[in-house]
């Protein structure tokens, strides 16, 4: 009995698989060829159409005259200067700007965006660094001038909600500063090239010499040195590092061991090769040149 039920039960799912597939099959062999070659050619025409159109909307521009443009926060407001002035606008339409500016300050030498709702303005000529709210209201003016004892800064960014990284160039080293204390929290050891630049973040300081980046952490003590070459610009953000030099882009990870190793295929193709500045934030590098803003999405790992 469990034998016919059994042979009974496999001729029907035969018929019931029969029912399902001929129809395909015979509705395939009744279709004339010419039909389906139409049918195949229409299909690539809009496989092709639709892969363009990612093609042309994978990247945004946006249009800003500036003199500088410094980055962008998590809210799509453009952070630039024009005429020593420090602005901040949405990205898109036309708002108003928000601005800040103060004459006695001099130029404006470097905005430090690490955290976009207290941006760190930072004026070489008069040895003063401005923290602003998120309206570019001045909350914390700091005279280094007034420091003890005495030393030139020829940097100066944020290293914690009351501390800065703050390089000294007359003694040609990086320092761990309490501005609300006004206290010194720890210095390098002696950095013997000339910094030209420095990139950070609240843990780790990155210094860019001619042709190296000398990395430092929160101790003052150095991690690692990265050789580069001639950097022309550079951009750091969470463990990605990116720099554009004579050979063209480069990328970087700082790894566990708490230095910078190439990246490779990371970075988009088509990049153009020269920049008059760029921004590095949550993998997309944003490239201003000749009063445009370029948005290029990297190949996340």
């Amino acid at each position: 009995m469990h034998d016919n039920f059994g042979l009974l039960r496999f001729r029907e799912s035969i018929i019931i698989k029969s029912i399902i597939i001929l129809p395909a099959s015979y509705i395939l062999k009744s279709i004339p060829a010419r039909w389906l070659l139409g049918l195949f050619s229409l299909c690539t025409i809009m496989t092709s159409c639709i892969a363009q159109n990612k093609a042309t909307t994978a990247r945004t521009d946006y249009k800003l005259n500036a003199d500088v443009f410094y980055g962008i926060d998590d809210f799509d407001n453009l952070f630039y200067s024009k005429d020593n002035v420090l602005y901040k606008r949405p990205a898109a339409g036309n708002a108003q700007p928000m601005e800040f500016y103060d004459v006695q300050l001099g130029d404006l030498t470097s905005v430090d965006l690490i955290n976009p709702l207290r941006a760190c303005l930072f004026y070489k000529d008069s040895q003063t660094v401005v923290l602003l709210d998120n309206r570019l209201n001045e909350s914390v003016r700091i005279s280094l001038n007034e420091l003890e004892p005495y030393r030139y800064i020829e940097h100066a960014r944020l290293a914690g909600e009351r501390r800065l990284w703050l390089y000294n160039q007359d003694q040609q080293r990086l320092e761990l500063y309490d501005y609300i204390q006004d206290k010194l929290i720890v210095a390098s050891p002696v950095v013997k090239s000339q910094v030209n630049q420095m990139l950070s973040d609240y843990n780790y300081c990155h210094l860019f010499t001619g042709d190296q980046v000398i990395t430092f952490n929160n101790y003052a003590s150095r991690t690692g040195v990265l050789s580069t070459g001639a950097a022309v610009l550079a951009d750091f953000d969470f463990d990605k590092l990116v720099l554009l030099n004579d050979d063209g882009w480069r990328a970087y990870r700082f790894n566990k061991d708490y230095i910078f190793e190439p990246l490779d295929d990371w970075l988009p193709e088509n990049m153009p090769q020269a920049a008059e500045s760029f921004y590095l934030k949550s993998g997309k590098l944003y490239i201003y040149r000749q009063n445009q803003i370029e948005v290029h999405t990297t190949n996340q790992d």
